[in-house]
This record gives structure tokens, sequence and C-alpha cells, in this order.
């Protein structure tokens, strides 16, 4: 009790910078895409043809950066890129605590920075991946409805494929009774990323690229037509063999992959799954939240924590809300009063580790993957010490 009256007496500001603090601590940076990756993907706009401008908004701003003389490989860049990524955890997570402190008090941030949105954020520095964090946190969370507009459009234009995915997700998800106040939404982030994808595919027709999109390289492949693409597997093997090696190295992590995304998420979807009025429906969330995701993204990405916190990204703010509160009401009941058990609460998911397997799977799992990998691709079993 004593514990909770500190924190309570304690400014917003410096609670929430303490626990933006540990999940930084949890997750780290990530230099390599700083100076290697992220100046690779911006590409000159005159000639749309390659599938990475379709991420409108980050290759927009590295095209006026570069454009007023300035280096994309300097300090200065990369300091850019760690101010807009704190930017971002800073409007996520004043959001979260606006939609969520009445009813859960810090439980909820605590959550949302102890799952894998928080963990994209910090470690994907130098992508756009911090831009669609934002777009989606304002479409979900913001109250007024031409904000919830504005923040699609900002998702939408830094990357609508997968958008596009979050908005079926969150869709199949509000079919359950318990999420059906999030269809409008759901239809919002659908509508707006398919005029998007329009819109992309339009501009590349014109530039004479039509099947440099994403979309457009992903059609022929599916089609048993050879492409080249950014991607770290042979996609000389064909779709299928390409699709099987990188499932066996996603699934090399087991079950940890799946608590990678959803993080301490999982404590309050386990809370909406109970609460549930038959097992069936229950069995209809597992199957949204866990098993699609790792189907979809097994098809068309390759990035596993990354593709699954993002396409899932707006399915997870949902859970975070609605089981936040549900812990809120059942804490009422308990001894020592609600504010007591939701501090505490908040202190238990903070100190829980949050895994990322986006750089490295499992070592228990990685000779046997390896050796699947290499009879997959019909090779030798590489022995030069790769982590690949």
């Amino acid at each position: 009790i004593s514990f909770a009256d500190f924190v309570a007496r304690r400014p917003t500001w410096l609670v929430v910078a303490t626990l933006m603090a540990v999940s930084l601590l949890k997750s780290g940076f990530v230099v390599w895409n700083w100076f290697e990756l992220s100046p690779q993907l911006l590409t000159n706009w005159d000639s749309p043809n390659n599938s990475f401008q379709s991420n409108v908004l980050f290759n927009a701003f590295g095209t006026a950066w570069k454009g007023v003389g300035l280096d994309t490989t300097s300090m200065f860049w990369l300091l850019t890129q760690v101010m807009i990524s704190i930017a971002v955890i800073v409007l996520l997570s004043v959001l979260v605590l606006r939609r969520t402190r009445v009813d859960s008090r810090y439980l909820a941030l605590a959550v949302v920075l102890s799952s894998g949105i928080a963990a994209v954020a910090w470690r994907e520095i130098g992508r756009y991946d911090a831009f669609f964090i934002a777009g989606v946190a304002i479409a979900v969370l913001a109250e007024r409805r031409w904000v919830s507009w504005l923040g699609a459009f900002i998702a939408a234009l830094t990357s609508p494929e997968q958008l596009l995915i979050s908005g079926a997700l969150l869709l199949l998800l509000a079919f359950a009774p318990t999420f059906r106040g999030w269809r409008a939404i759901a239809i919002r982030l659908i509508t707006v990323s398919a005029i998007v994808i329009v819109v992309v595919q339009v501009w590349f027709t014109l530039g004479g690229h039509p099947a440099k999109t994403r979309i457009g390289i992903l059609v022929p492949f599916i089609s048993g037509h050879p492409i080249e693409g950014a991607t770290a597997y042979d996609t000389g093997q064909g779709f299928i063999a390409f699709t099987l090696e990188k499932a066996m190295v996603a699934m090399s992590a087991g079950p940890a992959l799946v608590w990678s995304y959803l993080g301490a998420t999982a404590l309050l979807l386990v809370i909406a799954l109970v609460s549930q009025r038959s097992w069936q429906i229950a069995a209809y969330l597992l199957l949204v939240v866990i098993v699609l995701p790792l189907v979809i993204t097994t098809l068309v990405g390759e990035d596993r924590t990354r593709d699954l916190a993002l396409v899932c990204a707006p399915m997870i703010l949902v859970i975070i809300v609605y089981g936040s509160r549900m812990a809120g009401e059942l804490s009422k009941s308990l001894p020592g009063g609600a504010d007591v058990w939701l501090a505490w609460g908040a202190v238990v998911v903070t100190l829980i580790p949050l895994t990322y397997f986006y750089l490295q799977a499992e070592e228990s799992f990685h000779w046997a993957k390896e050796l699947l990998i290499a009879v997959n691709n019909g090779v030798m079993l590489p022995q030069n010490g790769s982590a690949r």
C-alpha cells in the first residue's frame, strides 16, 4: 500500500519516463540500420522502380534530407532517427495513458512498453517502423474521428501493405462480440490502405515499372516466375521452397516467437479469453491473434518479430485497452484496493524480459534449423559460422 501511495504522489511524467527507460534497457538499439540499411532504402523518386519506395513518408523524409545536401550516414542523421523513435514512444505512451489511466492507472502503459511494439520502435531505428507505429497508435487510440483518419493516412503512406493486413486482422478480431466496437476503425484502416496501394501502383505504372511494387513483385513470384528482391533468402528456389525456408528459420524460436511480439500483452489476452461467453469464441480469438499472423507473415514477410509486431499492432493495442480495463474491474474486489494491485501489476509487467527474434533465432534449435535449410536447398550443411 505504501508503494502504491508513493507511485501516486510522483509526477506522471516521471513515472512514464521511468517505464520508458526500463523498456529501452530491455530492448536496446540496433546500430546496423542507422548506417547500412537505412541509406540503401532511400532511392531516387524520379524513377519509381524499388519496392521500398512504397514506404512513401520515410522515403520522402530521406529524399528531402538528401535534397538539402545532408548525408544519410552522418551522425546528424543518426541522432535525428533516435529522436524520432523516442518521440514516437512518448506519443504512444501519452495516447495509451489517456485512453486507459482512469481504468487501470499505469498498467496498460507498462504492458505496451513490454510488448513487441515498443521493442520494434526501439530496435528498428533508421527505418520506417517509427512512422508506422505512430500512425497506427493515432488511428486506433485517438478519440476524435478526424485525428484517427489522419493517423490512418500516416500509417498507410508509410507501409500500405502492412496496414492492409493490420486492418484485416483487426476486423476479424472485431467480429468477436467483445471487440465489436472497433469495427469502424478496422474498416478505416482497410479503406485508407487500399487507396494508397492503388495510388502507389498507379505511380509505378506511370513510371514504367508496374511489377516493382511489393504486390507487383509478389504476384509473379507466387506464379512461379523468378524475381529479384531485397531478401536474406534465395528467391531462385521458388516460392514454396522459399516460404518453407522462412518458416523453418522463424519457427525455430518455438512458442517464444509468439511472446516476442505479444510480450506482456499475452497476460491481458488471457483475461480476454476467459471473459468470453464460450470456448468457441476464445478459440476464434487465438486463431486471429496467433495463428493467422504467423501464417501471413511467413508467406509475405521474413523479419519475424518485426513483421509480427507491425501487422498485429492494432490488435495488440485493442487487447491492451480491453484487458487493462478488465484487470482494473477485477482488482476492485481484491483486498487492499485496486490501486495497490494495479501499481504492483505494472511493476511485474515491467520486470518481465522481452525476447526479440529478428537478429537471431533460439540457439538450442540452431543446428536442426541449419540442417533442414540445407536439405531444403539441396546443399551441404554450412559450417562457416554464419548465423544465417
